[in-house]
């Protein structure tokens, strides 16, 4: 019996996955900021900053732009942000590029489901 269990423990550790990949621990801005430099802040920054969003800092990122907020904390499909990630609303982001992955749009779905956590 002892060893049927050790072998079932050593069979669920080889197939676990890290609490972020499981849905274990919601995405922050640290897991966020790094798609967002790469696609983003080229046009959202103090260089582009168009139509006034700014996405290089998380405080920037959360004040929106000139139109207002982007981002609703909790509701990831009242945010135009995450409409123009997916293409529902146009101009589909990042303008003048491919979409982003569906891995890197689900996540900024899974961040801001969990509030936009900066940590």
């Amino acid at each position: 019996m002892k060893q049927t269990s050790v072998a079932l423990l050593f069979a669920c550790l080889a197939t676990a996955t890290p609490a972020a990949e499981a849905g274990g621990q919601p995405p922050t801005w640290a897991d966020i900021n790094p798609i967002v430099t790469k696609h983003c802040v080229m046009c959202h920054s103090a260089q582009g900053a168009g139509k006034g969003l700014r996405l290089d800092s998380y405080a920037l990122a959360l004040a929106g732009s000139k139109d207002g907020r982007v981002l609703l904390p909790g509701d990831p499909e009242g945010s135009e942000l995450i409409r123009r990630l997916k293409g529902i609303s146009t101009p589909r982001m990042p303008f003048l590029s491919y979409p982003l992955a569906e891995e890197q749009i689900a996540l900024f779905v899974r961040w801001v489901e969990a509030g936009m956590p900066e940590r």
